[in-house]
């Protein structure tokens, strides 16, 4: 048996905080990793905080009805699964800083990989709320199905997704123990087949990450253009008053803001995943030394770029509602030219008044 087979058999690798980073076993900085999953428990309650605070807002001030089809499919929906990520990253975060080795590995795959497939669920269900609430005007670029459409092929894509990343998780932590570095030679079809199924569960979530950033990004892309045109008709035609408008646009900007962050993150989640599925086998089969730094720096990545990014999203959601509320009651003071343009006609210059 090799020095390195010797390395991953040492029984204190039990005792490593490392034998749970990223589900890499080459780590020896334990300090180093102990000091990222403290910074990604604070972030999770500063996640998990915001977020219920906002669920409040809107079940107590504005009286959203959350126990509902269109009420899930929305913000409200994004805030719920956001707040189920932030608990599992406490709870991943705690049992790796408490406990002194893996008691069940199922259960430590299944809480490292329920937060990013909390966050998943969380956008695909707002942005199943957004592309239905998406105006469709006949001037478009892109055409978007009509609800029922979309949520019957997001809940299709749902369930497979989903379904895969879970069956694939528990073979995972079932076959935790079969290592890269064994020199077992009647264990090689079991390795082999492990690291088809790490590489499958990581591109699984790669590829879904990356059609939802196609769709967000098609959606963001004609959202405001479609939206303005439409505005525009609906009040040249005076299908809508004038003390609706203002709304309206906040309630466009609003998407804006949110659907630039949830892009961001999808575009990030497709690069990480995609990286750890490539990554992984190499940091296993060319041993600890070598590959030490992109251990930290996957750590890092997978650990603190998410909550972060979360935590930006949660921070547009509070913007666009602090700002709807100002507007609301201050219109006069937040008038911007490009934002709330009204239109004149011939007949209501003459007269000075609004259609």
């Amino acid at each position: 048996m090799s020095s390195l087979d010797n390395y991953f058999q040492e029984e204190d690798i039990e005792k490593n905080i490392c034998r749970w980073n990223l589900n890499v076993y080459n780590c020896q900085d334990d300090a180093y990793y102990r000091s990222v999953y403290y910074i990604k428990s604070v972030i999770a309650i500063g996640v998990s905080l915001l977020d219920s605070v906002l669920i409040i807002y809107r079940m107590g001030i504005k009286r959203r009805n959350l126990i509902t089809p269109y009420g899930i499919a929305s913000i409200d929906g994004l805030l719920i699964f956001l707040l189920l990520y932030s608990y599992t990253m406490i709870f991943h975060a705690i049992t790796i800083l408490k406990a002194e080795f893996v008691q069940n590995m199922i259960v430590q795959e299944f809480s490292f990989q329920l937060q990013y497939i909390f966050v998943l669920i969380a956008i695909q269900v707002y942005l199943t709320g957004t592309l239905n609430a998406s105006p469709r005007y006949q001037g478009s670029k892109f055409y978007y199905p009509r609800p029922r459409v979309v949520n019957i092929i997001s809940v299709i894509l749902l369930i497979i997704w989903s379904s895969a990343e879970l069956t694939l998780t528990y073979l995972v932590g079932k076959d935790r123990n079969y290592f890269y570095t064994s020199s077992d030679k009647e264990k090689n079809d079991d390795i082999k087949n492990y690291k088809y199924v790490i590489y499958s569960r990581y591109m699984i979530f790669g590829i879904a990450c990356i059609v939802i950033f196609i769709l967000f990004l098609l959606f963001g892309l004609n959202l405001n253009r479609a939206a303005q045109r439409s505005l525009e008709d609906m009040y040249r035609n005076k299908k809508i008053k004038s003390n609706v408008v203002i709304p309206i646009r906040m309630a466009i900007l609003k998407m804006r803001w949110i659907n630039g962050s949830c892009s961001t993150i999808m575009a990030a989640f497709a690069v990480l995943f995609i990286i750890m599925g490539i990554m992984e086998q190499y940091i296993f089969e060319n041993g600890a030394p070598l590959y030490a730094n992109i251990s930290k720096f996957l750590c890092i990545a997978m650990n603190l770029i998410p909550p972060a990014l979360s935590f930006i999203v949660l921070l547009s959601i509070v913007y666009g509602e602090a700002r709807t509320d100002i507007i609301s009651v201050f219109p006069s003071t937040h008038f911007e030219e490009d934002d709330y343009q009204m239109n004149y006609t011939k007949q209501s210059q003459e007269s000075g008044e609004l259609i």
